[in-house]
């Protein structure tokens, strides 16, 4: 073997992770039509931006102690969120197409009882803390306004009534 190589191939063995180079070095050149849709290299432009603002939708009992949605109901909150800003957007669009974020409190609870008309026959009343008398729907609002967080008061979307005590 000539001397350069020699060389060249104990340099290599010395490097330190290697492969690694090899790989990062074959997926540079590696055309972006092969890899672009496939995990982990897929683009995804939602996840490139966060939005200064963030809502989150929660249920309670009457005293207004946090309840365990998923527990209580079988879905997420997530799931329940998408369902009334559907609702919501029913609403504010059906007339003079405004934005969700610009309902009205009456608009908002209209939506908050679409939902859970739906929602409502989710229930596992057995897994109702005691005492519970009534669920009651939140929607509270995340804003980020420089380095901080602002919070906007909750505001009730619906609340229903559930056997006592169930």
């Amino acid at each position: 073997m000539p001397p350069f190589l020699q060389t060249l191939v104990a340099y290599w063995r010395r490097f330190p992770f290697r492969h690694v180079l090899l790989v990062t070095i074959f997926l540079s050149f590696w055309s972006k039509d092969k890899w672009g849709e496939q995990y982990p290299f897929t683009d995804f432009p939602m996840y490139s931006h966060l939005d200064a603002e963030s809502d989150v939708l929660y249920v309670t009992n009457q005293k207004d102690e946090v309840l365990p949605f998923h527990t209580l109901f079988g879905t997420k909150t997530s799931t329940q969120k998408k369902t009334f800003i559907n609702e919501l957007a029913k609403i504010t669009n059906a007339d003079n197409k405004r934005d969700s974020r610009d309902a009205k409190p009456e608009e908002r609870q209209a939506a908050g009882e679409k939902m859970t008309a739906k929602l409502m026959p989710k229930l596992k009343e057995e897994k109702l803390p005691a005492g519970t008398e009534s669920l009651r729907f939140y929607y509270k609002v995340f804003r980020a306004e420089g380095d901080k967080i602002v919070e906007s008061t909750p505001q009730l979307i619906a609340e229903k009534k559930v056997a006592v005590g169930a």
